[in-house]
């Protein structure tokens, strides 16, 4: 529970037949799923809450990576960076946040890879 990979993957289908998204997190050593929570919107709000809930069930991990998704940064808003919420959780946890380089969907190969198999469980 060193090092959380977070993310967030749409596609995920509801009974009604519309999609949702789901926010995910996984231990980057032992692959425990420690975040699967289904969002009716993915904000700041909904992915700082299943955040804080995993956070409490399985203690608060030492850094997280995330990628450059608005919910888990505003460095790259413009005219100027803000602190977005999730942010200021990781800040206030004392938990170091690590972001991708854009466009580099490898460095977070493992919830990426657990996507894959989410996905291939539907059919």
């Amino acid at each position: 529970m060193h090092l959380w990979q977070l993310d967030l993957v749409g596609g995920i289908p509801l009974a009604d037949g519309r999609e949702c998204k789901m926010v995910t997190g996984i231990d980057d050593h032992s692959r425990f799923i420690v975040i699967a929570a289904v969002v009716a919107v993915p904000s700041g709000r909904a992915v700082c809450a299943a955040f804080t809930a995993a956070m409490h069930r399985y203690g608060v991990p030492f850094e997280v990576l995330s990628d450059n998704g608005k919910q888990f940064t505003g460095r790259h808003n413009r005219p100027q960076p803000v602190e977005v919420m999730f942010e200021k959780v990781c800040r206030e946890n004392g938990i170091l946040q690590r972001l991708t380089k854009p466009r580099s969907p490898t460095t977070t190969g493992k919830i990426e890879r657990w996507h894959k198999t989410l996905h291939a469980g539907r059919g």
